[in-house]
Formats: C-alpha cells, sequence, structure tokens
C-alpha cells in the first residue's frame, strides 16, 4: 500500500470536515459497468479525526458517469452494509441490479468504508479463508469456540499494525463519506444505504445534513435498535410470515403441506441426532458436514434474506426431510461461505462499540419463554449469548456516546423501504426510525426479504420517483397490485 506524503497527512490535521478538498489521488478503477465510464482513487484521511498524528487511512473510490448528458448535479452515493461489506466488491451486482437505473440521471459514487474492501488498512480476516474448511466441517457444539479462535487470531495480527480499533466507528465512517465527496468537488448529493448503509446514512442525517438532497433507507436498521437481541424475535417473525405465504398459496399448500410441522420436527429431529453428509462443493476439496437442527435453523435464516430463496424454502425443508440432501446442502454451504466477503474485523469492530456495549442487559430468558425451541440456539452463532461477550472483550470494545444510539431527528426528505419477510431489519425498525424523520414516506414491500431494492422493481420505481421529486410523497400504488411470492 501507497504512503502517503507528511505535508498532505498535516494538511488533514489542519482543516475541518467541510474545507477538505483537493485530497485525492487517481487510481486505476478495480470494476467498472459495462457502457460506462469511472474515474476512481484514494482519498487519504486521519484514522483518528480527534488524535490526527495517530495515523492515516486511505478510502478507495468509484466515480461512475452517468451517460446522460443533462444529468442531475447531485450524484447518488451508495452505502453498503454489513458493517464490513465492501462496496466496490458488490458494484457489479448492485450495479446491474439496481443502480443503473438511477444512473439514467445521475452518477453513482461507490465509497470502501473505512476498514473494508479495497480502503487502507481493510480490517479483513485472511483467517477465516485459510480455515474455512474447518468452520465448514465444525461440530455444532464447538462451532462458535472455533469462530472465536480464528478471529482471536485476526485480532492479534492486525493489532500488530497501527490499527486502533476504537476509531473504527459510525461517526468517522460518515466524516469519511462526507470528505470524499468534498474532495470530488461536491457540495450537495444523496444517499442510498442499504441495511448498516441505512444506519451510516442515518449517521450523516444527523451530523452533515447540510450536504444531502434527499435519502433512501433500505432495509432500515435504526440507530435505537439492539440487533443482537432483535434478531431472534425478527427471525421467527420472518420465518412465520414464510409459513403464512406458503399456508395462503394453494399450490404451495398442497405440495408442501404442514410446512410449519415438517420444519419445527425436522428442527428437533436433527438437533437430537445431527445428520453427516459428505458434499464437494464445485472445484474444492470433500466436506463432511454435521447438519443440526441449530445449524437448519441458521441456514433459513440466511435464506430469508434473499427472494430468489425464500421460494425454495418449502422445497428444500421437504428435500431434507425426505432425505434429498444435495440441493440443500450445496445451498446452505455456499451462504455459510460467504463470510470470507466480510471484513469481520471491520464488522465486529463497529457492532461491539455501537451495538453490543448499547444495553447492560439482554433478556435472553424471555425469548426461550416465548421460543422454547431456541434454549440452545442462542449458544450456536459466535453472537450469541454464550459467547458475544467474549468477542467483543477481544475486540477491545469501548461504548460510543450516546448519540450514537439514539433516535436520529431529521427534516431531510427520506424514503423508507423494507421487506415482510426480512429476518434481520423487520418493518418494524423501519417503524422507529420513521417517528423522527418528518418528511419520510415509510413504505413495505409485502413480497420480499433484505435488500429491497435489488429485489423489487415496485420498490425501484417508488425510489425513482423520490430522488426525482423529494419533496413530494411518491406514488406506491404498485405495492398493493403486486403479485404474492410464487414458491418453487
Amino acid at each position: 500500500m501507497r504512503q502517503r506524503l507528511v505535508l498532505l497527512i498535516l494538511a488533514f490535521c489542519a482543516v475541518s470536515v467541510s474545507e477538505a478538498q483537493d485530497t485525492h489521488e487517481a487510481a486505476e478503477c478495480a470494476d467498472v459497468p459495462y457502457g460506462y465510464s469511472a474515474r476512481c482513487g484514494y482519498v487519504t484521511l486521519p484514522q483518528d479525526y480527534e488524535a490526527p498524528s495517530r495515523g492515516i487511512i486511505e478510502i478507495y473510490y468509484a466515480l461512475i458517469h452517468s451517460n446522460n448528458p443533462l444529468k442531475q448535479p447531485d450524484p447518488l452515493v451508495y452505502l453498503v452494509g454489513g458493517p464490513g461489506s465492501s462496496g466496490s466488491h458488490l458494484l457489479r451486482t448492485s450495479f446491474s441490479a439496481y443502480l443503473n437505473a438511477f444512473a439514467r440521471d445521475r452518477d453513482i459514487i461507490v465509497i470502501d468504508q473505512r476498514g473494508t474492501g479495497l480502503s487502507y488498512p481493510a480490517l479483513y480476516c485472511g483467517e477465516v479463508v485459510h480455515r474455512l474448511p474447518e468452520i465448514l466441517q465444525s461440530r455444532h457444539n464447538r462451532h462458535a469456540e472455533l469462530i472465536l479462535n480464528i478471529l482471536t487470531q485476526c485480532h492479534q495480527r492486525l493489532s500488530e499494525q497501527n490499527i486502533h480499533f476504537e476509531t473504527f466507528h459510525s461517526e468517522f465512517n460518515a466524516r469519511d463519506v462526507v470528505n470524499v465527496m468534498l474532495a470530488l468537488g461536491y457540495e450537495r448529493w444523496n444517499l442510498v444505504g442499504v441495511s448498516y448503509g441505512s444506519r451510516l446514512a442515518l449517521a450523516m442525517m444527523r451530523d452533515y445534513p447540510q450536504y444531502l438532497r434527499s435519502v433512501i433507507l433500505d432495509s432500515v436498521y435504526p440507530p435505537q435498535a439492539d440487533i443482537y437481541f432483535d434478531a431472534y424475535f425478527s427471525g421467527e417473525r420472518a420465518l412465520q410470515a414464510v409459513f403464512d405465504a406458503c399456508r395462503s398459496s394453494k399450490s404451495c399448500d398442497e405440495r408442501y403441506p404442514d410446512l410449519e410441522s415438517t420444519f419445527f420436527n425436522l428442527y428437533h429431529r436433527l438437533n437430537a441426532k445431527p445428520l453427516i453428509a459428505t458434499y464437494t462443493p464445485p472445484r474444492y476439496q470433500s466436506l463432511e458436514i454435521e447438519l443440526s437442527g441449530f445449524r437448519l435453523y441458521d441456514w433459513v435464516f440466511s435464506w430469508l434474506y434473499d427472494v430468489n430463496f425464500i421460494r425454495l424454502i418449502p422445497r428444500l425443508l421437504y428435500d431434507l426431510d425426505g432425505g434429498r440432501l444435495e440441493e440443500p446442502l450445496m445451498i446452505g454451504v455456499a451462504h455459510e461461505a460467504t463470510m470470507r466477503d466480510l471484513n469481520l474485523g471491520m464488522h465486529y469492530t463497529v457492532q461491539c462499540q455501537e451495538e453490543y456495549i448499547s444495553t447492560s442487559f439482554r433478556d435472553y430468558a424471555s425469548i426461550i419463554a416465548r421460543f422454547p425451541h431456541l434454549s440452545g440456539f442462542l449458544s450456536y452463532p459466535v453472537e450469541g449469548s454464550a459467547t458475544l461477550g467474549r468477542l467483543c472483550d477481544l475486540w477491545q470494545a469501548a461504548p460510543r456516546p450516546p448519540s450514537a444510539n439514539s433516535p436520529v431527528e431529521s427534516d431531510i426528505p427520506a424514503l423508507l423501504l423494507s421487506g415482510n419477510f426480512d429476518p434481520i431489519t423487520p418493518p418494524a425498525y423501519a417503524d422507529l426510525a420513521f417517528e423522527t424523520l418528518t418528511l419520510s414516506y415509510n413504505y413495505v414491500l409485502p413480497h420480499v426479504g433484505h435488500g429491497v431494492l435489488r429485489s423489487d422493481d415496485c420498490a425501484l420505481a417508488i425510489a425513482l420517483e423520490f430522488i426525482a421529486e423529494p419533496m413530494r410523497e411518491p406514488d406506491s400504488g404498485c405495492i398493493a397490485q403486486s403479485a404474492a411470492i410464487e414458491f418453487d
């Protein structure tokens, strides 16, 4: 990685956010959508804005030029989720799914948030990749301990790289985005934030409203939410929504009767006697996979994110129940393996500072009282009740100030989009944010999960109308006209 001139670093130390300009350096673009031109580069910033001498970070950006000669002057800034996902890594799929529609009238700017992707330093845990076969073949009773051990190795390695973990949080992340945009010469822009990206967008609405023309919050994650606790209720709600949708569909109910009972019978049976199966992914080594009920639950939770997999859930459950393992194993293992794409160091650094320590007590007993089948599952994931505290102790989490977890009050025009099947950022989260956003429009898309814009043409039409005229409520009539989900 390149190091910048000391004079450049000192210049950043001396200026405020609103004065930071002409600080970017051109770089080769990692990816450019077909048919578009782009310019890319790095902006050098202090790792710690409150103590700039502690080192630097380099933020990578890609500016995709609209082909419209009459394009609008205010671009759209794309904020990905995670935290820990990479905007540059997701550029191609996100652009083909929906960002290209916004590019008809505006430039699109993708930023690798601090600690992610091509930005430096990246808080990436390569140890996960090296030991992925071990993770995939782990037994359910030591799954969390194994991942905690691997993350410990990652933290030890990153600690030797002059990384100050406490500086990787949403407040500085938002400030980075503003500095990049100012360095590119923009005075006003629009935001689209997905999942954690919506939380980052809310932080920008709170701290830098003067730069924002409009904000689209997709799969809303408000700062006052307690996602580590709520996820169990949210997952159960989404799972029940799928059972209800199948029951309401004549074709689904005929092919997969009593889907809910089938799932829970399978869940308990696999916990009593986990299934051991050999699976060989394409171009990969053979894996001996233990499928417990806990792992099945984890797989189904991950499938609820994407409408393309939601459609498969009834058939996959019936396949497993009938001993037809190939496709469920393929999809389940593939979803688990996506953990290698996330900058886990960034993910846990942010979440431990802003989320885990946001409350001193989580009433896990109330979860078990309402959903007794989750009693053992609470200790299965590394973020579960048994290991989450140890994980955040490892990442040296210190609580952020109360404002980091306070509702964001704003009159910036905002569009809030939620998916009915979303297991992690439910529609209730959008309702929380909506309460204190005085000029906002809040819609639930009934037949999709997480990441609404990528999944639903109706949502995209609403968003395009909104960004064209943010002060006017968009036409949402297509929601009532949308067809019910078709199960495979």
